[in-house]
């Protein structure tokens, strides 16, 4: 009866140990490369901005050397088609950094989305996980409450047995 006794505790205690370690995994495992991604992009994004910013400025900086010209002399048209050559391209570079931009943004949305739906998948993993503990818990006390009565019982069958055994003896002393 011993046996089976601390073949099951092993066994519980073997399930514990599965146990914490799911959860250590859950925890720890898939989070860290979505975060990662996450890092790495709004770095991305950062970077995309600061030159985003210097497009700007340099723009800026054109269309601010152009009004001193129409105040001073006009220029030719040779002179006319170079300026607007220039700020062609440099619309040009405007344009497709804004559009990098918004990529590497619809990129961040994106994994904030696929971050979001992890989170909320490794909180149902953890609370499943968490009433499985609490399943496990409830039946550590019922086998515990049954080991107790097991182990009254053969307490009380122990001093049956001496009982009997004593009225036993006393019976062949009389008989003898």
């Amino acid at each position: 009866m011993s046996m089976f006794i601390n073949q099951m505790l092993g066994c519980l205690i073997i399930a514990a140990g599965i146990g914490g370690v799911v959860g250590w995994l859950l925890r720890n495992v898939s989070a860290g490369t979505v975060t990662q991604q996450l890092a790495d992009v709004t770095a991305m994004m950062r970077l995309k901005e600061q030159m985003l910013e210097k497009a700007r400025y340099q723009l800026r900086d054109s269309a601010s050397k152009m009004q001193p010209l129409k105040e001073e002399e006009l220029p030719t048209s040779q002179e006319r088609s170079v300026i607007v050559g220039n700020q062609c391209v440099d619309t040009d570079r405007l344009h497709t950094r804004l559009q990098e931009s918004e990529s590497a943004g619809g990129l961040v949305e994106w994994l904030d989305v696929q971050l979001t739906k992890r989170d909320e998948q490794h909180r149902i993993a953890l609370h499943e996980v968490e009433l499985q503990l609490a399943e496990r818990d409830r039946r550590i006390g019922e086998l515990e409450q049954c080991n107790m009565q097991l182990r009254m019982q053969a307490e009380g069958n122990e001093t049956l047995k001496a009982a009997y055994t004593h009225a036993v003896v006393q019976q062949i002393d009389k008989a003898a």
